[in-house]
């Protein structure tokens, strides 16, 4: 009969550390996630400045407090903010550069790309100054299918591990004073 080998917890310990390693081998590392607000975003698309215009010509934050972390400490590589629906030529995502992210805005797409390689910790910070403006291209009256839009983010670490789509809506809305002048104008110009 054999006899049995006993193991310390070194041992046991030394097996799980191989273990771990292994796994990260084999491409089980932890992606990046990306935590926006659950509540849609509220676009006002009325400028009370331009009266002859519907549409707003101001930019506001796309998310205050947006979170991005990593569970394996990675540093990130990009984050790509996107129009996932309504995106109309002239909706716009900006964001300024800082000492170790640079964005780029591709306005064909609709998609903005902050580029690193930095910490999460950058890169959170970098997203919480991200700005959406709608389109001055239409009024919002001609287009009434894009008033909502949604916006996903998805975050890739330096190993090209990515987050699972973000999604944030954005409500553009149009108050009801506005509205009621607006069909009282296009009624008068119509009977004209």
């Amino acid at each position: 009969m054999e006899k049995l080998k006993s193991y310390s917890t070194s041992d046991s310990m030394l097996v799980t550390v191989l273990c771990l390693l292994c796994l990260l081998s084999l491409g089980l590392a932890a992606a990046p996630v990306v935590t926006l607000e659950s509540y849609p975003l509220t676009y006002s698309a009325y400028n009370a400045k331009q009266s002859t215009k519907f549409i707003n010509d101001t930019a506001i934050l796309l998310t205050k407090t947006a979170t991005i972390t990593d569970a394996d400490g990675d540093n990130l590589e990009k984050v790509e903010v996107e129009f996932a629906q309504n995106f109309v030529y002239g909706d716009t995502l900006s964001v300024t550069d800082t000492a170790s992210i640079t964005g780029g805005f591709d306005s064909a797409t609709g998609k903005l790309t902050l580029t690193g390689p930095t910490t999460t910790a950058n890169f959170q910070a970098a997203l919480r100054t991200v700005y959406f403006k709608a389109s001055s291209t239409y009024d919002f009256y001609d287009v009434p299918n894009y008033h909502n839009k949604v916006v996903k983010v998805v975050a890739t670490d330096v190993n090209s591990d990515a987050s699972v789509d973000e999604l944030r809506a954005i409500n553009i809305t149009m108050p009801a004073r506005v509205f009621t002048e607006w069909v009282t104008m296009s009624v008068q110009q119509s009977n004209d």
